[in-house]
């Protein structure tokens, strides 16, 4: 039985496979929902285990990608995702990666503000990087509360564009987790 988008475009899956892999920016498209495709499996296996009471997953320009519940706490906390930069950037120190990059802002700006591309600091509670542009494994995430993320030089209400990742597992320590449910452990600060 076809796919309905099969149906929908009259492309075999893997013609529409074809034309993505083809195409710069349906690619990038691609990653970021495969990036929040696996991270809702993640999300979906700590409420399996208890640790999540419930979420939801939203599909809403200008939101957050995920609300999640903890058990016993009425307030959910909103979660973005967004993929690590590209394989050719990270922050250098003589010639060597030493920590990756993700960019925190939006896709377009209003005519009638200049800051806002730049998210505002209480806009999710925390951020979702996954790592598998660098990796190669789109399971591979860090984690990271914004309060501890760099607010903007010229608008302190907002993030910063680019923050720091770790690299490896071995290098990351808190502030940055590589499990959501080791972050959700410590008290937001």
């Amino acid at each position: 039985m076809p796919h309905p988008l099969e149906n929908e475009y009259a492309l075999t899956a893997d013609e529409l496979l074809d034309a993505i892999n083809r195409r710069f920016r349906a690619k990038v498209t691609l990653e970021g929902a495969v990036a929040e495709v696996h991270l809702g499996k993640k999300i979906k296996s700590l409420q399996d285990e208890g640790v999540i009471q419930r979420f939801e997953a939203h599909d809403t320009d200008g939101y957050p990608d995920y609300t999640i519940w903890l058990p016993g706490q009425a307030d959910g906390q909103l979660i973005e995702c967004k993929n690590i930069r590209n394989s050719d950037e990270a922050f250098r120190q003589g010639g060597v990666d030493v920590a990756y990059k993700v960019e925190t802002q939006k896709t377009r700006t209003s005519n009638n503000d200049p800051s806002s591309r730049f998210y505002e600091a209480g806009h999710f509670a925390i951020l979702a990087v996954c790592m598998g542009k660098k990796t190669h494994r789109w399971t591979d995430f860090r984690f990271i509360r914004v309060a501890h993320l760099a607010r903007h030089s010229r608008f302190p209400s907002k993030l910063a564009v680019m923050h720091r990742v770790p690299i490896s597992d071995a290098d990351t320590a808190p502030p940055w987790y590589c499990q959501l449910e080791d972050l959700l452990q410590r008290q937001p600060q």
